[in-house]
């Protein structure tokens, strides 16, 4: 059995409001390709397919475009699971239809039995090949709602335990379905697992990522599933990070990422969807599944520049002498290139007017669309000056003094449209006040 496993989407996503149509057309158009090249006979889509739970238009019809294209190719099953940022009464709206079409959605679990959630996939002869188990993102609730009367919901284990009762009740019913047949179960889920590999293994759950989210953004213990919960399938495909990597080392539970770049602090990764090869095998022993990472096609760079004011400035003019490899020679030079500035403070500079001449000269393919300072050189703490002494704060003027502290008191950017709205609206009356 050969599928392709993909998640993530966000279709609809502005990241610092930038347009971002193009590059899902691209990289659907790219996905069918691959689909066909590799002759993929099944699609797996892990969750978040939309950005928001209400999707512009646009992005539902880039969805439903590309979903109709697969009709006739080597594709022949679909499965598609809602994530937390998905409507899933927006998903399964279409259901029916889709059904026909070998295209499986589940947006939640609600009302559910677990055999509702285990499909057969079928080759192009018509015959059976696998067995999905196609579980969503599950929300609090609804993992309360499959809490018994006996259990406690003080128990630090509970969730762990209710996840593991989940996954069991649904693969009990995906072994009725495989009926002793020699082929092989995958299943799916969309959340976060423990012990990952990478970018967020050292992560603790109070952090954010720069994509906005933060690394565990659900309740209690929801956002570190251990890996134990999953039942003994050969392929346990994940959505929620938005970086390729495994759970546990283990090369059967895997997350696909985003083909997308979701924020400045992955720009520099590479982003893939995940060719998987699973070999038929009469004997009992359980086979590896084979892995293809192929990495996505880059339609916009990303790019953040970080240092002191100098060295950032250094940088935009060779930007803007095209002497840098990325937005500046060969197919790249086309691209649009949009730039994150991740800046250290210094007192008495305004770091926008030190940079406006060199951010006016970039070429007209290349924008700076975030400004950001250094984490490690925030000159505020969030909520005091206490770390700091009347010196500093007295070579400040008062307009960056109140700018500092709404933006740490709100804990915005300075950069993203919330912090200058922000700004705009608080910073007159403090100034106004300080008369």
């Amino acid at each position: 059995m050969r599928f392709i496993h993909t998640a993530d989407w966000h279709l609809g996503n502005q990241m610092h409001e930038i347009d971002r149509k193009e590059e899902a057309q691209v990289f659907l158009k790219w996905l069918k390709s691959q689909i066909v090249e590799k002759n993929a006979d099944t699609l797996v889509i892990a969750g978040d397919i939309f950005d928001t739970t209400n999707p512009p238009v646009e992005a539902r019809r880039l969805y439903y475009s590309f979903l109709a294209s697969l009709v006739d190719s080597c594709c022949k099953n679909v499965i598609i699971v809602g994530g937390n940022h998905d409507s899933a009464s927006m998903l399964e709206s279409s259901k029916e239809l889709l059904d026909v079409l070998n295209i499986h959605v589940v947006g939640s679990i609600n009302n559910l039995l677990p055999s509702d959630m285990c499909f057969e996939l079928f080759d192009g002869k018509g015959e059976a090949e696998g067995i999905c188990m196609a579980l969503p993102f599950v929300r609090e609730v609804e993992l309360r709602n499959l809490i018994e009367p006996s259990e406690k919901c003080s128990d630090g284990d509970l969730y762990k335990n209710i996840y593991q009762k989940l996954y069991t009740s649904v693969f009990n019913e995906a072994e009725k379905l495989r009926s002793g047949r020699k082929i092989p179960v995958i299943a799916t889920g969309h959340l976060y697992a423990s012990d990952l590999e990478g970018r967020l293994s050292s992560k603790k759950s109070s952090e954010k990522s720069d994509d906005g989210m933060k690394v565990l953004d659900v309740l209690g213990s929801l956002g570190n599933v251990p890996p134990s919960v999953f039942p003994d399938v050969d392929y346990v495909a994940l959505g929620h990070i938005h970086y390729s990597t495994t759970v546990a080392k283990n090369p059967s539970i895997r997350y696909s990422g985003s083909p997308f770049v979701m924020g400045f602090d992955d720009a520099s990764i590479p982003h893939y969807v995940l060719l998987v090869d699973i070999q038929k095998n009469d004997s009992e022993e359980k086979k590896q599944p084979i892995i293809e990472k192929i990495e996505t096609p880059r339609t916009n760079i990303y790019k953040r520049i970080s240092g002191n004011l100098a060295e950032i400035k250094k940088e935009l003019e060779n930007l803007a002498e095209k002497k840098d490899v990325e937005g500046g020679k060969g197919e790249d030079s086309r691209k649009k290139l949009y730039i994150e500035l991740c800046y250290k403070r210094e007192l008495g500079v305004n770091a926008q007017e030190y940079l406006d001449e060199a951010v006016r000269s970039l070429p007209e393919n290349v924008n700076v669309v975030s400004w950001k300072i250094a984490e490690s050189d925030v000159f505020f703490e969030k909520n005091s000056f206490s770390n700091f002494d009347a010196a500093e704060v007295g070579n400040l003027d008062d307009k960056e003094i109140f700018t500092q502290l709404i933006l740490s008191k709100t804990g915005l950017s300075a950069g993203s449209k919330e912090g200058k709205a922000a700004v705009e609206k608080f910073l007159p009356l403090f100034l106004e006040l300080s008369d």
